[in-house]
């Protein structure tokens, strides 16, 4: 491609996406249904229209076994090795190509280095979550307590309630606040009560509401929400809102003032971070956890992935704060046989600074998933999002450099400054799957977008082989 092309699919894309140094500015709101993401636009700038090329029309999912001829070796390393010399990518690019369906490796290039990968750090801490005691398929239960003339609203890692009635066909909002009070509001009434102190309770899974690592722009600049267990859908990180100071409290006002619309009066009192006894009075439930995780991934939620990563741990009795549990993350992975060598996580997302994971890592755990020795995490695997539809990936894959890999890209991003990563699978024309991870770190000559944009290239010319 002429740098002519390159340089207006770049401006392009930074127009478009709003993308800049922060894996944030990956975030697409949506649910994981394969729901079109937000469409791309007609950008007009310095008197020059671009017209985005396309889109996908569907998103195919990948074939669970191969149908197709597998490219040899030669093939896969002339693909990458010609779209590494684009001067696009940083001083260090960091490259493994594995056969989807045998873990095969294809090739590989640094693939051992110990480099930064942004949110792509996010596919560790799942399979870490996938393979701990919190059961993937049980919802988070939020519930009320009652003690005295005292009613707790007790979280419990449910970070996307609705503050209204919940919505059984969405996962953000699938538990509703509104639902939870009429039941609470009917067991007082039989009690005889219609006034109430009430108390909100984070004991589970309790921790710092952000990680060490976290600038405090991250937060006043709606990159990252705080990290809570109990916390309402409308307050997720959107890259333009500040993240709201207390999550809890938050939640707290929205079911008192559904409490209020029926008949209960409730004065808020204190968050207690100590397990309480109490009559319970009524619960909601979250989606599965498997179904939270996947949200938390196709839109790379910070927040969330936080939450999630401290709740599996706790419930195996590590405690502590996003450096404990990055820590929790690297030894799962370690005792479920992964080289965990060049491995070291400052937080269970990627956003904080002094995380290094070769790509060789995230090419073995992705592999254990398409290969099938991993059920678990393959369910996990399959809810990453897809290229020009949704999530993340929703506006990428749309421009002349990247096009050929709509839709035939499953992966996870990862940005900040100085690097770009992409790790997932993809679908060959010729039918076949191949797992792959790349990470770009350093100074990029054309910046962020640039480096996005080549390594967007150099997967979608890896669709093209045969």
């Amino acid at each position: 491609m002429s740098a002519k092309k390159w340089a207006s699919a770049g401006l392009v894309v930074a127009l478009l996406g709003g993308y800049a140094t922060l894996d944030a500015f990956d975030v697409a709101p949506g649910v994981l249904t394969l729901e079109r993401g937000n469409e791309p636009r007609t950008v007009t700038h310095e008197g020059t229209t671009y017209e985005p090329v396309r889109g996908v029309s569907s998103a195919p999912a990948l074939p669970t076994a191969a149908n197709g001829p597998a490219p040899s070796a030669d093939a896969v390393k002339r693909s990458v090795e010609t779209s590494l010399k684009s001067t696009w990518l940083g001083p260090t690019t960091a490259v493994t190509v594995r056969d989807a369906d045998t873990g095969e490796v294809l090739y590989e290039h640094d693939s051992n280095k110990a480099t930064t990968p942004a949110s792509v750090t996010k596919l560790a801490s799942a399979f870490a979550v996938a393979h701990s005691d919190l059961p993937l398929e049980k919802g988070l239960k939020t519930r009320t307590t009652l003690s005295g003339t005292t009613l707790t609203l007790v979280g419990g890692g449910d970070m996307v309630l609705a503050p209204g009635a919940g919505d059984g066909s969405k996962i953000a909002g699938h538990a509703g606040l509104g639902d939870l009070a009429a039941s609470t509001a009917a067991q007082l009434k039989k009690r005889g009560l219609t006034s109430v102190t009430l108390d909100t309770n984070t004991s589970y899974a309790d921790g710092p509401d952000t990680a060490k690592g976290w600038e405090e722009g991250f937060l006043s600049y709606g990159f990252t929400a705080r990290i809570s267990t109990l916390a309402l859908a409308d307050d997720r990180a959107d890259n333009r809102t500040p993240a709201v100071a207390d999550p809890t409290k938050n939640a707290a006002d929205a079911f008192t003032r559904e409490l209020a619309k029926r008949g209960i009066k409730a004065t808020y009192g204190t968050n207690v971070k100590t397990a309480t006894s109490g009559t319970e009075l009524a619960s909601v439930e979250s989606v599965p956890v498997l179904d939270l995780l996947g949200l938390a991934l196709q839109d790379s939620d910070n927040a969330m992935t936080e939450s999630l990563a401290r709740q599996a741990a706790a419930v195996e009795g590590v405690h502590g704060d996003s450096t404990v549990v990055g820590t929790w993350v690297t030894t799962k992975l370690k005792d479920a046989g992964v080289d965990v060598s060049g491995m070291k996580l400052a937080d269970a997302s990627g956003l904080s600074k002094g995380t290094t994971l070769p790509v060789r890592i995230i090419g073995d755990i992705l592999s254990r998933a398409t290969s099938g020795k991993d059920a678990k995490y393959a369910e996990v695997v399959s809810r990453l999002p897809v290229s020009a539809w949704n999530g993340t990936l929703h506006d990428r894959y749309t421009r002349t450099e990247s096009e050929a890999g709509a839709g035939l890209v499953h992966a996870k991003t990862g940005s900040l400054t100085g690097v770009s990563s992409l790790a997932g699978e993809l679908r060959t024309v010729g039918g076949h799957r191949l797992v792959f991870a790349v990470t770009t770190n350093g100074d990029f000559p054309q910046g962020p977008v640039g480096a996005k944009t080549a390594v967007d290239h150099l997967v979608a010319q890896l669709t093209t082989l045969k």
